[in-house]
C-alpha cells in the first residue's frame, strides 16, 4: 500500500468581508452552512443527535459534527461524505474557521484537513481535494455575501 500524498491533504483559503466579526461568526458557526450551492432552500438539516445532517439533493447528505468553538474567533466541524461511518479522524475531515479583525471588517479563513486518511485512493483523493478547492472558493464567497448583506 502506497503513503497517501501528503501535499492533498490540507486546503487553506481566505476572504475579506466588510462585516462585523459577529456577524461572520453568526453565519460560520451554523452546522453545514457551507454545504449547497449558496441558494437557500435547496438544503435541509436535520440534526440526529450530536451529529449535523445536511440533505443536498442531488449530491447526497452531509453529516457534521461540531467540535471546538470560541465565539468570535474560531469554530471547527468534522465532516464527511457518508452518514453511517462515524465522524472521526480517519472518517471525516476536519474543518476549522479562524476570524479575525481586519481593516475594519473580518479575515475569515478555513482550514480543511485530512483527506490523505479519508482518500486513501489516489484518484478519489485528486477527486475530493480539488473539488474542495473549487468549493471553498464559492463558499467563502456566499459567506461574503450574506454576511456583507446583513
Amino acid at each position: 500500500m502506497s503513503v497517501p500524498d501528503a501535499s492533498q491533504d490540507r486546503i487553506e483559503r481566505e476572504i475579506q468581508i466588510d462585516a462585523p466579526i459577529e456577524r461572520v461568526f453568526r453565519l460560520v458557526s451554523e452546522p453545514g452552512w457551507f454545504i449547497g450551492d449558496g441558494e437557500p432552500g435547496k438544503t435541509t438539516t436535520t440534526r440526529e443527535g450530536d451529529v449535523f445532517v445536511v440533505d443536498f439533493p442531488p449530491y447526497g447528505r452531509f453529516p457534521i459534527l461540531p467540535v471546538t468553538s470560541d465565539a468570535p474567533h474560531y469554530v471547527s466541524f468534522r465532516g464527511g461524505d457518508d452518514p453511517a461511518q462515524p465522524l472521526v479522524e480517519g472518517t471525516s475531515t476536519l474543518v476549522e474557521f479562524f476570524l479575525s479583525e481586519r481593516d475594519g471588517g473580518t479575515l475569515l479563513r478555513v482550514v480543511e484537513t485530512g483527506f490523505a486518511a479519508l482518500y486513501p485512493n489516489a484518484e478519489r483523493r485528486a477527486a475530493a481535494y480539488e473539488g474542495n478547492i473549487e468549493g471553498w472558493e464559492m463558499q467563502l464567497a456566499f459567506a461574503k455575501r450574506d454576511a456583507e448583506s446583513g
